[in-house]
């Protein structure tokens, strides 16, 4: 089994999370932190090797990320087999990611990132075209933030025309709990976010229409040092699930990326090496 959809964590434009506040707010600054710590670590590159069910090197992947000279780019190149490789270009300013461009097949993505005076993300604008059909797609993600600097509601608009309002609910800590979907004020979809002692979000949980309770969609271990080491990720509708385990070394680098079934039978991992 080929690896490559375990590698989200590494790419920050991945999008492995439907939830908004995750995959906006809280993905966006862990991708931050993570180029932070790069950065300060003077690495220049990585390299992502893979492994399939039988601990046996994936052949036809591979995965290099290449700083420039200034820390300010990254450019991630990725290919499966005799597939053509795909392009990342990350750039950065002031320590947090500022654009990313996609090139595969064809097809160009391109996002924006916008932050307000407090460093709090105001906009990500995104557009997608297929040359090859002439085909264009965009996407706005409009944040606005209460009185004490919480997220208060996000407007998603698609195609200029389309718009989705997300509202949230803060607890008494400040914790961002709950999270409507919104259209035409009619309820589409609503997330409930959990949090441990130490305010570290736990669990990502939403209303099961077909047995009629709630249900996790992530849960997420910790340790001492508030580092994920354990993201468990149950499919909508499906009883199975699929647990990452994360493993860093001395500098709190990823070093190892472990994915097992829900029998604890592994499915593949990666590993990371620094320059």
């Amino acid at each position: 089994m080929k690896f490559l959809f375990i590698i989200g964590s590494l790419v920050c434009s991945s999008s492995l999370f439907s939830q908004y506040y995750y995959n906006d707010i809280l993905a966006n600054k862990q991708s931050n932190n993570q180029y932070q710590l790069l950065s300060s670590n003077n690495i220049r590159a990585v390299k992502v090797t893979s492994f399939d069910a039988d601990n046996k090197s994936s052949s036809g992947f591979s995965l290099v990320q290449e700083f420039s000279s200034d820390h300010k780019k990254l450019i991630t190149t990725s290919a499966l087999d005799s597939n053509e490789a795909t392009i990342l270009t990350t750039t950065y300013e002031n320590n947090k990611v500022a654009a990313t461009s996609t090139i595969t097949k064809g097809i160009e993505t391109k996002t924006e990132y916008r932050y307000d005076e407090k460093g709090q993300l105001q906009k990500i604008s995104s557009s997608s075209t297929d040359t090859s059909f002439n085909n264009h797609a965009s996407e706005l993600h409009l944040w606005f933030y209460n009185a004490k600097n919480q997220p208060d509601y996000m407007l998603k608009i698609k195609n200029g025309n389309d718009t989705t309002r997300i509202e949230f609910i803060n607890d008494e800590h400040g914790n961002l709990v709950e999270e409507h979907w919104k259209k035409k004020s009619i309820s589409q979809e609503t997330y409930y976010y959990y949090y441990n002692e130490n305010n570290l979000l736990t669990d990502i949980v939403r209303f099961n229409k077909r047995v009629q309770k709630l249900l996790p969609d992530f849960l997420f271990e910790y340790d001492d040092q508030g580092r994920i080491i354990q993201m468990k990720q149950v499919p909508a509708g499906n009883s199975n699930y699929l647990t990452w385990k994360y493993i860093y070394n001395t500098k709190g680098l990823k070093q190892e990326e472990i994915c097992q079934d829900k029998q604890k039978q592994l499915v593949g991992r990666i590993e990371y090496t620094y320059q």
